[in-house]
């Protein structure tokens, strides 16, 4: 997939696997995430695999960090039209793709904010990664920062999601979907009102420990603040071998789950499912 990634080739259009509704979505093989996804059919298996075990028709998923729409489109399928999806994306150049994708396939029950989930609303400053550094990797990412690093900056609206679930008229979630690039501290103190009223029964969450320290936070604070709203929390193990036979069907995803007890080992990059 690397070898390919370094081939120049104009975007296409490709297909999610059948499992997954087949939706269309625009690849362009320089970008890792849509390389993965056309070449295996996955990504993230373990998540694509909860969405799958979770998500049923008729349900609500909201998407906080849809990138170009891989989880989007999933949970549009695994809804359908009787569902809500609500797709929550801060970088411009992602929002295009993604809106291209949901109109490709005629998706009008998925809402697409192009905005930041942040702890109230105005404006925050964005970065773009380096593109040297971006090349043949994942070319939706943006990140807000405390630190100034090499890359073009932008301003985008932010919002908390309290107010956007408020103003969609949505009483309940069934799945939240997270990842924000060290921005979750934030957005979900933005969700607070829901959480604590227990509206949002799911949330399948990336922790960036090294990112939320650079913007002031922590990832034993983000855990502290869910278990205070009264959740569970379950790591998902993302071991090489765990991966593949996820990814091959050869495991039940929910034997990858651990409850999570140790807060002081979680790894560079964690996956969660609070409950």
């Amino acid at each position: 997939m690397n070898w390919i990634g370094e081939r120049h080739t104009d975007p296409f259009w490709a297909r999610m696997p059948a499992e997954l509704g087949s939706k269309f979505f625009l690849c362009h093989l320089r970008d890792r995430i849509m390389r993965e996804v056309c070449l295996t059919g996955r990504y993230e298996p373990q998540e694509t695999a909860l969405l799958q075990q979770i998500l049923r028709p008729g349900m609500v998923f909201v998407d906080v960090g849809a990138n170009w729409g891989y989880f989007t489109l999933a949970a549009a399928h695994l809804v359908g039209r009787a569902g809500r999806v609500i797709s929550v994306e801060a970088d411009p150049r992602a929002c295009r793709t993604l809106r291209a994708n949901i109109a490709r396939n005629d998706l009008d029950f998925v809402t697409i904010l192009e905005m930041a989930a942040s702890d109230a609303p105005g404006t925050l400053q964005m970065q773009e990664y380096e593109p040297a550094a971006n090349e043949a990797g994942n070319f939706g990412l943006a990140r807000t920062t405390t630190v100034v690093e090499h890359g073009r900056q932008f301003e985008v609206a932010a919002r908390t999601l309290d107010d956007v679930l408020d103003q969609a008229g949505i009483g309940h979630v069934d799945l939240v979907k997270m990842d924000i690039e060290g921005a979750e501290s934030r957005a979900l103190a933005g969700l607070s009102r829901a959480l604590s009223a227990r509206r949002v029964r799911r949330v399948l969450l990336e922790v960036h420990p090294q990112h939320l320290r650079d913007q002031g936070s922590s990832a034993e604070r983000v855990i502290a603040d869910l278990r205070g709203h009264g959740y569970r929390a379950w790591q998902i193990d993302h071991s090489p071998s765990v991966y593949r036979r996820v990814a091959a069907g050869q495991m039940d995803v929910t034997s990858a789950l651990t409850p999570l007890t140790d807060v002081t080992d979680l790894g560079p990059w964690p996956h969660l499912l609070w409950a």
